[in-house]
């Protein structure tokens, strides 16, 4: 128990210190807008309660937040990611599948069925902070395109860093 929390907490400063220093100052073009902070709240464990994902969704989305200069922004998406979280396992997972699995990771479910789990959550953590930033109806196809280029972008730098930082087995 001690020494998951030391790791999550070892996480959660290195994935805010990711988004803030590296990727929110690397130009992607207008409209790719990657988000690797959400990497925490995607391989919770499974067992997590909602008020804990919640908790932990909005922790991460206000550090981010403080350090970006937009306010509430990433808080309010993340904590809509720790909210729909639990529906995205029950609707891309079978109970069974779940049985000896702590935590929803490519080395735990497989990398088609974590690729489809973060995309979906990303979709949604995406489109909810792209349209709190414009917060306009008349910009709906500018949000689409960069809802779906950002989580693209998103899920593939995802990737890269689990397999970079992948634990070697010994």
């Amino acid at each position: 128990m001690y020494n998951t929390l030391i790791r999550n907490i070892i996480r959660f400063v290195a994935l805010v210190i990711m988004q803030v220093l590296v990727f929110d100052n690397i130009g992607f073009g207008n409209y790719i807008h990657p988000t690797i902070y959400v990497l925490f709240m995607l391989i919770l464990p499974f067992d997590f309660s909602k008020v804990r994902l919640l908790i932990n969704g909005f922790l991460i989305g206000m550090a981010v937040d403080i350090f970006s200069g937009t306010p509430g922004l990433n808080a309010a998406a993340t904590v809509f990611l720790a909210f729909l979280r639990p529906y995205v396992i029950k609707l891309t997972t079978r109970q069974s599948d779940l049985e000896g699995k702590n935590c929803p990771t490519v080395s735990e479910m497989g990398l088609q069925w974590f690729s489809v789990y973060a995309i979906l959550l990303l979709l949604l953590h995406n489109l909810v902070y792209f349209w709190l930033e414009a917060f306009s109806i008349k910009l709906l196809g500018l949000i689409l395109i960069e809802t779906l280029l950002s989580s693209i972008a998103s899920l593939l730098i995802l990737l890269l860093t689990i397999y970079l930082f992948k634990p070697i087995k010994k």
